[in-house]
């Protein structure tokens, strides 16, 4: 690699959204899955903390802004 060293990271971020006992989940639009329901969530972009990433995702996906979470794991 002439020096210089390339990394490759995939991480991601799901949310689990429920109101009264109902699950929000995203249709997706693209990708090997499309048309199938998933969590709303993706890719952290570089530089972007897990928090700020699934802040992101959520309003993209959704268009709810949410600031009420608890983490769940990671």
């Amino acid at each position: 690699m002439s020096g210089m060293e390339h990394w490759h990271r995939h991480l991601g971020v799901y949310g689990i959204c429920l109101n009264e006992e109902k699950l929000l989940v995203i249709r997706k639009g693209g990708g090997p899955y499309f048309g199938r329901y998933d969590l709303p969530g993706g890719t952290v972009e570089a530089n972007e903390s897990l928090v700020g990433a699934m802040h992101r995702e959520f309003l993209e996906e959704t268009g709810l802004s949410n600031r009420n979470y608890r983490k769940f794991g990671c």
